[in-house]
């Protein structure tokens, strides 16, 4: 409940914030809509966090600094970390929410984040724009930048047809869809930043570590499949059936539902 959480108080200013450890953000007590994410603030790393504040009984910007999530409650971050509480008052924010044997591994020894998509395992490098097939070189692979028309904005993934024989996104003549295709699949994958984190910053001049806090550090990630009857394909071969000569239409065993226009 909002009232069990821990109120941090601005020395300065006497201006009082939720600290929600769940959100992790920091919510203005008096105004709840006043929040501040990690993706809001400028991290100060072991010095805490910074944020501009409107104070509107002032009628000025404040700039406003705030210790850790670790300093602040460390017994939620125990719960959410699933660490005694005493281990967590030993590391700073950083070292608690980045996995730091992930991080040796993608840093030092130069590991590369891998996806496994309808069985076959990827390697996700976001310096180069390119999820590379292992074991494959009759590809280059899939580029990043060829998934943005298959952007879920929502779900912050990208959703699109994928070819388990090429091993590419899946080449296809849609508008004479007419069942549900056999041979490929229809598969959700994260967001490139979400997949490596590390070589979004690289390709972008960023420091490797920027970011890190909010999209975490995994190395082992696996594709959804979705069903093609979730996909939002029945919109699609219903259009195309209902271009069929009528004898055509008859002999079409498909029977659509509505759903989700997948972007083909």
């Amino acid at each position: 409940m909002e009232s069990e959480l821990p109120v941090y108080r601005d020395p300065d200013y006497g201006i009082e914030f939720i600290v929600d450890v769940g959100k992790l953000e920091f919510r203005e007590k008096a105004n709840p809509d006043n929040r501040h994410g990690l993706e809001d603030m400028i991290d100060c790393e072991e010095e805490g966090y910074r944020f501009s504040y409107y104070d509107r009984t002032r009628k000025e910007t404040l700039n406003i600094s705030i210790p850790q999530f670790v300093v602040l409650a460390p017994n939620q971050m125990a719960e959410k970390y699933e660490k005694a509480v005493e281990e967590i008052l030993l590391l700073t924010d950083f070292e608690l929410m980045v996995d730091q044997e992930n991080l040796t591994k993608r840093l030092k020894y130069g590991e590369l984040p891998t996806i496994e998509i309808g069985g076959h395992i990827f390697y996700a490098d976001a310096r180069i724009d390119l999820l590379r097939p292992k074991d494959d070189f009759s590809t280059t692979g899939i580029r990043f930048d060829d998934l943005e028309d298959y952007y879920d904005q929502d779900k912050n993934v990208y959703a699109f047809p994928y070819d388990p024989k090429t091993h590419e996104i899946a080449d296809r003549d849609w508008s004479q869809i007419f069942d549900y295709p056999q041979d490929l699949l229809f598969v959700e994958i994260p967001f490139v930043r979400n997949l490596d984190p590390v070589g979004w910053n690289r390709r972008w001049g960023w420091e490797e570590t920027e970011g890190l806090k909010e999209t975490g550090l995994k190395l082992d990630f696996k594709a959804e499949v979705v069903p093609w009857h979730k996909s939002g394909i029945d919109d699609l071969i219903a259009e195309n059936r209902a271009k069929l000569p009528i004898a055509e239409e008859k002999n079409n065993k498909v029977q659509p539902k509505n759903g989700r226009g997948p972007k083909l």
